[in-house]
């Protein structure tokens, strides 16, 4: 009975042993490909940050062109009127 517990215990540190060296090379393998992905998200991300930046710029620019078109049409209409 003795033999058999401990045959048990041995066989079952074996196996976590060997798990636990398999999943060490698999999480390592794993952890770069992921730092991998990270890395090519995180420069998607970057470049999806400066297009946003650029539009945004570029939005500013024509809201300032509407605003002077607008008053300059206001204008034109008030001088209209008056004569």
């Amino acid at each position: 009975m003795i033999m058999r517990n401990s045959l048990k215990t041995t066989a079952a540190a074996f196996m976590l042993v060997a798990l636990t060296g398999l999943t060490g090379c698999a999480t390592t393998r794993d952890l770069d490909t992921l730092k991998a992905m990270v890395e090519k998200a995180q420069a998607t991300a970057d470049a999806a940050a400066a297009a946003a930046a650029a539009a945004n710029s570029s939005a500013g620019e024509a809201l300032a062109c509407c605003k002077a078109n607008t008053e300059r049409m206001d204008r034109m209409f008030k001088d209209s009127m008056n004569k």
